[in-house]
């Protein structure tokens, strides 16, 4: 990672929360554990504009692109969080965080 990379960390976030980063930067997001049930976050939808780089339990990371560069057709889409408990298919929580690339 340059000096003039940017690593922005978001601690629990909340439903409609909004980030604003520059392109090139990496975001990453942790989830404190809750309750005595084994559960792990989950993407399930994301902006063409974020990258994956680690998806584990509750340590999700990415890597934000230029929209110029994605090809959602500029439709703004949040990053769409779910909480799944491992023995249950449904979610038990869903959050909706949108990631804006600063000009």
């Amino acid at each position: 990672m340059t000096a003039s990379t940017v690593h922005h960390v978001l601690s629990d976030p909340k439903s409609g929360d909004v980030v604003r980063l520059p392109a090139g930067s990496h975001l990453q997001l942790r989830f404190r554990r809750r309750g005595l049930g084994s559960t792990e976050w989950r993407v399930a939808d994301r902006p063409a504009h974020l990258l994956p780089l680690r998806e584990v339990g509750d340590d999700l990371q990415f890597l934000v692109f230029s929209r110029a560069f994605s090809n959602d057709g500029g439709v703004e889409r949040p990053l769409r969080l779910v909480r799944c408990r491992t023995d249950r298919p449904d979610p038990t929580e869903v959050r909706d965080v949108t990631v804006l690339v600063a000009t």
